[in-house]
């Protein structure tokens, strides 16, 4: 036994990790971030050794805990004993000298934990909590509804890039973990499997779709904490994944490289819409890519299938897991939207149950579910066989003339034109016909000598007159987020500023 836990989600957490003790026996697997490795045989004693400094700190499950989970083992070894042992968590990506994410005030204790894999510090010892984990008080510490209602076995995870209140999506741990055993049959996962997440464990699709599923399937994982292109050339070279959890931004980054790899069997991708030609770059790359995608919310909602080629798979996300139902609802009355299009409505087995909000207080915004049913927000499209498209953010567009202008298909468009890489599309100020459309384009080597006048004019050719960018500003880079994400927000403020479009 791994603990005694404390309720049915913890049992079945225990059941998975006591079946990756059994495999990590038959096929030496382990957690790996290039630094330190730990096969999950050694899991038992490294949990009975954190039982005695919880203890020693008298931290127990019953009160909310918020930890900064690095992308490295020591992170992935904290973060499975706190689920195995059944306490409710909030889950915060690691603190940078830039920013950092705030500890909701209804948590008792914040865990902080150190990696050494970019600081390089040498100190850390997977048997001795002390070095690899900091554990403080949380200073403006006060009960809420949170608190007292989800006491132990849940997980909270912020939502990103919402406007308006903060708020925290709330999972069982039973329910984290559904999700995730969810998508082992459709990706394909298996003990043999060497997996690499260069994306984060604080985020949904590195925890739920990369780090659990390989954990459950007894597959060998390798975290690479603060990927970027250098760093997972790197760890490719010398780890030789099978499977890899990719961002479109990392995918575009790697098949400018002229190797092509035989270890892999495919890679998963989700955030923004992977380009066509980078799509088909990347499969004579990485052998084949699997377009995944899921929420905060939801976890994983619909994911190609690793072993068919049916469906356009790569302007598709596949098909929905089994037991995930979806509907396409009307967008706003009096507008048009795309042919086929509505917003995405999902019920999901394994979903959240519910929001509160960003001190731990009941949520009083609009509902999070109708009849369990959760609307994303996302524009999409069902193409026969149930393979779902996904056009953008019902709150990334705008009404042009009454036809609803989906500013990521303005993107789409903008990209095929000659020399430029990758167009994103944000609203700036108020003018006549209503919010600016500015169009933030970065270009390739061979587009050296275009200019936003010539951009903005090449728009004639493949947008209608409604959804020709107002603005074109010509960018050496795009910011990013630590998912991988283009930081649209960053680029909005920016815009607004801009003034009025001409």
């Amino acid at each position: 036994m791994l603990a005694e836990a404390s309720s049915q989600g913890d049992v079945a957490f225990n059941a998975v990790l006591s079946r990756a003790v059994s495999a990590a026996r038959a096929h030496h697997s382990q957690l790996s971030d290039g630094q330190l490795s730990l096969g999950y045989d050694a899991l038992p004693d490294h949990f009975a050794v954190l039982d005695e400094q919880f203890a020693a700190r008298d931290i127990a499950p019953g009160e909310v805990v918020a930890l900064e989970c690095t992308t490295a083992v020591p992170g992935a070894l904290i973060l499975l004993y706190l689920l195995s042992r059944g306490f409710s968590l909030v889950l915060l990506p690691p603190r940078d000298a830039t920013s950092q994410s705030p500890v909701p005030g209804f948590c008792r204790w914040r865990l902080t934990v150190r990696s050494g894999v970019l600081s390089g510090a040498a100190d850390i010892a997977l048997d001795r909590p002390e070095t690899l984990l900091e554990i403080a008080e949380v200073a403006d510490h006060r009960p809420a509804f949170a608190a007292q209602a989800y006491a132990a076995g849940h997980l909270f995870l912020r939502t990103s890039g919402s406007i308006g209140t903060p708020k925290l999506a709330v999972y069982t741990h039973e329910r984290l973990l559904g999700n995730a055993l969810h998508c082992i049959g459709r990706i394909r996962v298996t003990a043999q499997d060497r997996i690499a997440i260069p994306v984060p464990l604080a985020h949904m699709f590195g925890l739920g779709a990369g780090l659990l599923p390989g954990i459950a399937a007894g597959a060998s994982v390798r975290m690479i904490e603060g990927a970027n292109l250098l760093r997972y050339l790197e760890h490719e070279r010398a780890y030789r994944p099978t499977i890899s959890f990719l961002t479109p931004a990392l995918c575009a980054m790697l098949v400018r490289q002229r190797s092509a790899p035989e270890h892999y069997r495919h890679v998963v991708v989700a955030g923004d819409a992977l380009r066509r030609e980078i799509f088909e770059a990347t499969e004579l790359r990485c052998r084949r890519v699997l377009n995944l995608y899921g929420s905060t919310e939801m976890g994983v909602i619909s994911v190609a299938d690793a072993d068919s080629s049916e469906g356009p798979r790569s302007t598709t996300v596949g098909t929905p897991l089994p037991g995930v139902e979806l509907r396409l609802d009307g967008v706003e009355d009096g507008v048009e939207a795309p042919d086929g299009a509505g917003v995405v409505a999902c019920r999901h087995p394994y979903g959240f149950e519910g929001y509160v909000d960003g001190d731990g207080g009941a949520w009083t915004g609009e509902p999070a579910l109708i009849d369990g049913w959760y609307r994303t927000r996302d524009l999409g499209r069902l193409h026969p066989g149930g393979f779902l498209e996904v056009l953008g953010r019902e709150d990334h567009s705008v009404n042009r003339d009454g036809r609803l202008v989906v500013l990521a298909e303005v993107e789409r468009a903008m990209e095929r034109l000659p020399g430029v890489e990758r167009a994103v599309t944000v609203l700036g100020a108020d003018q006549l016909r209503g919010r600016a459309i500015v169009a933030y384009c970065a270009l390739r080597a061979d587009g050296h000598g275009l200019d936003a006048s010539r951009v903005r004019e090449a728009c004639v050719g493949v947008l209608p007159p409604y959804a020709i960018p107002d603005q074109v500003v010509i960018t050496s880079a795009l910011p990013l987020l630590a998912n991988g994400k283009v930081d649209r927000k960053a680029l909005a403020a920016e815009a607004s500023n801009r003034g009025r479009a001409p």
